[in-house]
């Protein structure tokens, strides 16, 4: 069977307190997961969709007024759909319990007004087990990486309590790798290290302000990035011999957010 995979929008909210207050935000959210891979010749081989639910959470510090500083983690946990092939080829459908976390820090500083340029760092993990079905044993994989992303936001102010965030951002994966358990057919466990890829992401925030502490608002993103194609491992039990290899891979993503914001 053909194996094969989160980001985050931060809401920037109103300057109503002190430069040194510290801004939590909790969001529970909705993911869109969309994962494909490729044969050599870019032919889809399997193609993994659904809604997962999940909760971002992030906190932000202004030391000064041209300074952001901000952590973030996030955690999506469901079951998605997988449309794909065996090994022989042969076409064959199941469902696929997923994991997604990440965790991360930026830092942000104002070029212009209400204009930032930011740079962020995420280390992501995505646990995937692919569930048997009519037979056919399925795989369970860990695939982890380090996200690195360059961008701008920012900000305009519809009414004197509503803002809208726009940010835009570029983003590098590197260091993948994808830890391959093949124990359901006594052929043990590998390592695979996934090629380097490129993606992007965008985040539109509404917020609107509820008092001198609370804020309210919704957030829509979208996020896309790739993994190329791994190297290739040999596994054997004895009797059988198999060579394990990571197709080149695509993710696109799209997620919705409630952000409730509370300022220190």
């Amino acid at each position: 069977m053909n194996r094969s995979i989160f980001f985050p929008a931060i809401l920037l909210c109103y300057p109503t307190v002190s430069i040194a207050a510290p801004k939590l935000t909790i969001s529970p959210a909705l993911l869109y997961f969309d994962y494909t891979e490729f044969s050599t010749t870019d032919t889809v081989l399997n193609n993994e969709t659904g809604w997962l639910p999940g909760l971002e959470a992030s906190l932000r510090y202004t030391p000064s007024p041209d300074w952001l500083i901000g952590l973030n983690t996030s955690y999506f946990s469901g079951t998605v759909d997988y449309d794909g092939q065996t090994q022989s080829g042969v076409p064959h459908t199941t469902d696929t319990d997923t994991d997604l976390f990440r965790l991360g820090a930026r830092l942000d500083r104002s070029i212009y007004d209400d204009i930032y340029l930011f740079v962020g760092f995420q280390t992501q993990r995505w646990e995937r087990n692919i569930n048997d079905k009519d037979g056919i044993s399925g795989i369970d994989e860990t695939y982890e990486w380090h996200e690195y992303a360059i961008g701008l936001n920012t900000d305009l102010h519809l009414s004197e309590k509503d803002r809208l965030t726009l940010e835009a951002s570029f983003l590098l994966t590197r260091d993948a790798t994808v830890f391959v358990d093949l124990t359901r057919v006594n052929l043990g466990t590998t390592t695979l290290d996934l090629g380097d890829g490129t993606g992007g992401r965008v985040n539109l925030n509404w917020a609107r302000q509820y008092d001198h502490t609370i804020n309210f608002g919704l957030g829509l993103f979208f996020e896309a990035w790739q993994f190329g194609r791994s190297n290739t491992r040999q596994l054997e039990n004895g009797s059988s011999i198999i060579f394990v290899t990571e197709p080149r891979s695509e993710t696109r993503n799209i997620g919705l957010k409630f952000n409730m914001e509370y300022m220190f």
